[in-house]
């Protein structure tokens, strides 16, 4: 048994206590997760099963969105509600109407945008000489910690009434939103930490789209996945792609570029027609159908053919966000990865036609 699920983990359990239901309920030991939650934050996780615990790579990195509730006016050891709260020494009778008054919460929180480094809390996850810092913490030790880059896309303030400030964050994969509410609070003179965190959505996979166990269906991959290209000499890089796509999906679909389309992007003709590279690529093992691209609107295909994911090589042009942006707006629920490369500095298309002679596919069905 193989596939994904989209689990929405309650308050309480670790993330691993997760992996170990699952394991309960499918009889499988090889069972992964792409990024862990704080026991007391809930929401989505994405939950790999058997050989498709290889693919998690992909989603661990993704950007990740969080809706959290800061208390303000005191801090904890832990930067959440689970450890040992210290109140602000300047809290006082009307201290909230004061900070209402005085202090502009959207300039604050805009404040905290863009690239930035964070320093991960004592009490994470992470390891550093090969201990978990919570581990130490729990000593009470502290050491130092090497700052990291994050992200910041978008802090939306959603409500405030004092002491309570409710956020929406989207930001980059490592970026602890605990570290953030404390840096908020400290910002604004009074001291914050987290009383609830809920992870909304990884990449473009959503809380909306997770089931709450025990309710659980049996993990399947009855889904389609889609890519595009050109795939004019095949080798080695291709097959590679297609392989890590296909692990995602029952049903591989490769739609090739027109020759029209290559003239406008390349100013110069593919070595082979469409349809010689319809052929070649119709005979590869690893895909299910190929067709050739609607030069006017690939949308088109996507519709006819509603693949669950689109999957990106490594160095197509086509950004992420902005492809997850359009489908969106054309009310696709289609997902989309970029996956990354097999050895791109020997098998890059450009580099292979650079080196070799032109002469009959190097790569075909027979050798994949």
């Amino acid at each position: 048994m193989n596939g994904f699920l989209l689990i929405n983990k309650p308050a309480g359990p670790t993330s691993h206590d997760i992996v170990n239901q699952l394991r309960r309920i499918t009889g499988i030991r090889q069972i992964g997760h792409a990024g862990t939650l704080d026991p007391f934050a809930d929401g989505l996780l994405i939950m790999a099963i058997g050989s498709s615990t290889k693919l998690l790579k992909y989603f661990v990195g993704l950007d990740k969105k969080y809706r959290a509730i800061l208390f303000l006016g005191a801090t904890s050891d832990t930067q959440d509600k689970t450890g040992v709260v210290t109140p602000s020494p300047l809290q006082g009778e009307g201290w909230g109407e004061v900070l209402e008054k005085t202090v502009e919460l959207e300039t604050t929180l805009s404040s905290f945008l863009g690239r930035q480094l964070q320093t991960p809390p004592m009490y994470s996850a992470k390891k550093v000489n090969g201990k978990k810092l919570y581990e130490l913490a729990r000593q009470g030790k502290e050491i130092e910690r090497k700052p990291h880059e994050i992200e910041i896309y978008s802090i939306d303030l959603i409500s405030y009434k004092w002491p309570h400030l409710t956020i929406d964050v989207h930001c980059s994969s490592g970026t602890y939103i605990r570290t953030l509410g404390h840096d908020i609070g400290k910002s604004l003179g009074y001291g914050a930490y987290l009383t609830s965190l809920s992870r909304t959505a990884i990449g473009d996979f959503t809380l909306d789209d997770a089931i709450t166990l025990p309710t659980l269906p049996p993990p399947h991959t009855n889904s389609t996945v889609m890519v595009f290209g050109v795939f004019d000499l095949l080798h080695k890089g291709h097959e590679y792609f297609f392989q890590q796509a296909k692990k995602f999906s029952s049903q591989l679909i490769v739609v090739i570029t027109t020759d029209n389309n290559v003239m406008k992007q390349k100013k110069k003709p593919p070595i082979y027609t469409q349809q010689e590279r319809l052929q070649h690529i119709k005979a590869l093992k690893y895909v299910d159908d190929a067709y050739i691209g609607d030069e006017t609107d690939y949308f088109a295909l996507i519709k006819k053919y509603s693949p669950n994911l689109i999957c990106l090589g490594y160095d197509q042009a086509y950004s992420e966000t902005q492809l997850r942006k359009e489908l969106k707006e054309r009310g696709f629920k289609t997902h989309v990865l970029r996956l990354d490369a097999y050895k791109p500095e020997l098998y890059k298309s450009s580099i292979i036609k650079q080196i070799m002679i032109i002469t009959p596919l190097v790569v075909h069905s027979t050798h994949l």
